[in-house]
């Protein structure tokens, strides 16, 4: 019961809509506070805002508790979330002098912008998405700037008025110096400070010369990918790197039941795996940089949330065959402890390791070099069988293989009734029945005609998509 109560909050936190709602709830968040800070103290309109920015706040804590009731453990919430526990620490009546902590916010709205809009990045010129998370970044820092000198310093006739401290926030901003007077207070000359630096990267913006370092940073700091792992659930786990990496995940994201499955890719390379331009949509593709053989590294990966693992003959660094496969048995091996249960495919380089991955509980095995030499051998006995494979494996066009429950009209019939009535109802052709009669799951392919089918079976059919749904 709470294991599918945590799932649905998980799938509401990351969908669109809700990202989309929490974006606009921080901008009113940020207006909110600019207006109350600026309206007559005890006026109505102060009053009025600050009971909106409390209620938006109220707003905020209750999506922060959901995220910490999903959360693996309270440290890793503290630290991936510590930004916006500040910016709920003013609905607090003591803290309200901390309400300019609500501009923090802002940094949020960066994050936000930066993963819905990942896809839309690739688009443009490499690295303009880092830019305007940068750009981002230093307008929180001049509202900072702005509403945090005029709370601190109103008494300071420099800086009582918000325009004069908004005015100081730029300018200060653009020179890297205090320009317009001096804070007293000693919350002032911090903020002051943290607008100095602020300036700083601006400047470096501008001349260039920091500016590969910041995107350098932001890439691997700011896209929050730590947060972003921990909210995936029912993904792809991809093990290892090959060529063969890029294939799959085309395929995935090409089927209409996986297109919008995310994958995380898990391999030892210094940089990410070079995806194509066109066909994969990058957005939904995550990579962990470490050995999928840890158990810490699965863990940071969200194995436990996994839908599925694909194990490749790794060769993102040079090994023999036999490590390649011995790690790969490792990796089977660690991910069943880890979720037993997950459906785990596996590559192997050579079929006398395969032994080892049934007994770890591997449901598929795929040894490519033979399976290559076998469809060769096969074509030159049988012409055009490999035009009928290449329909069959991919998704984007023609028929392909689907696993489908066993229809009520079909339920005790035979297996040539089967054949028969999905052909002449659905247009499918049903080629095998997945079954656990025997205590194992085993796939029987073309089995006699009586062969009886029954309700706990799965029919394997050869239909274009959905079409037999």
């Amino acid at each position: 019961m709470a294991d599918n109560i945590k799932d649905k909050i998980r799938r509401l936190l990351g969908c669109a809509p809700f990202e989309i709602v929490l974006a606009i709830l921080i901008l009113g968040s940020v207006v909110l506070t600019v207006f109350e800070v600026q309206a007559r103290p005890g006026s109505f309109k102060r009053e009025l805002y600050s009971q909106a920015g409390l209620f938006i706040t109220a707003l905020f804590i209750i999506e922060l508790f959901m995220r910490w009731y999903i959360s693996e453990s309270s440290r890793k919430f503290i630290r991936n979330y510590w930004i916006d526990i500040l910016a709920v620490l003013p609905v607090i009546r003591p803290l309200r002098i901390f309400r300019v902590f609500r501009l923090l916010r802002i940094f949020r709205l960066g994050v936000l912008l930066n993963r819905r809009s990942r896809k839309l990045a690739m688009m443009f010129h490499e690295g303009i998405m880092e830019h305007i998370i940068l750009l981002l970044i230093l307008l929180g820092i001049f509202f900072l700037g702005g509403v945090g000198m005029y709370i601190l310093e109103n008494e300071n006739p420099v800086f009582d008025s918000l325009q004069k401290t908004f005015w100081f926030s730029l300018f200060t901003l653009m020179a890297g110096e205090p320009v317009g007077g001096e804070p007293l207070s000693f919350g002032g000359k911090i903020i002051t400070a943290s607008v100095m630096l602020g300036g700083f990267t601006l400047f470096a913006v501008f001349t260039g010369v920091v500016s590969a370092v910041m995107v350098s940073k932001l890439k691997s700091k700011m896209e929050a990918k730590d947060m972003e792992l921990a909210e995936l659930n029912n993904h792809y786990l991809l093990c290892g790197w090959n060529r063969s990496g890029n294939v799959i995940i085309r395929e995935l994201q090409a089927s209409e039941e996986t297109h919008n499955t995310p994958v995380v890719i898990i391999c030892e390379m210094e940089d990410e795996p070079e995806l194509p331009k066109n066909g994969i949509n990058r957005a939904l593709v995550y990579f962990v940089r470490g050995d999928y053989t840890s158990t810490e590294v699965l863990k940071k990966s969200g194995v436990e949330r996994a839908k599925a693992a694909v194990l490749l003959a790794d060769k993102s660094i040079p090994r023999t065959d036999q490590d390649r496969d011995a790690r790969t048995i490792l990796a089977a091996l660690t991910i069943e402890k880890l979720k037993p249960g997950i459906f785990t495919c596996a590559e192997l380089l050579k079929r006398e390791n395969q032994e080892h991955l049934r007994m770890a509980g591997v449901e598929d095995i795929v040894v490519g070099d033979e399976y290559a030499g076998n469809l060769i051998a096969h074509s030159s006995r049988a012409f055009g069988l490999v035009s009928i494979i290449d329909e069959l494996l991919t998704a984007t066009w023609g028929n392909q293989f689907h696993k489908i429950p066993v229809p009520d009209k079909l339920v005790n019939k035979s297996f040539g009734e089967g054949v028969s009535w999905l052909k002449r109802k659905k247009d499918c052709l049903l080629v095998s029945l997945e079954t656990s009669r025997n205590g194992t799951k085993e796939i029987v392919t073309n089995p006699p005609s009586d062969y009886p089918i029954i309700r706990d079976d799965n029919l394997i059919i050869i239909s274009p998509e959905n079409h037999c749904k």
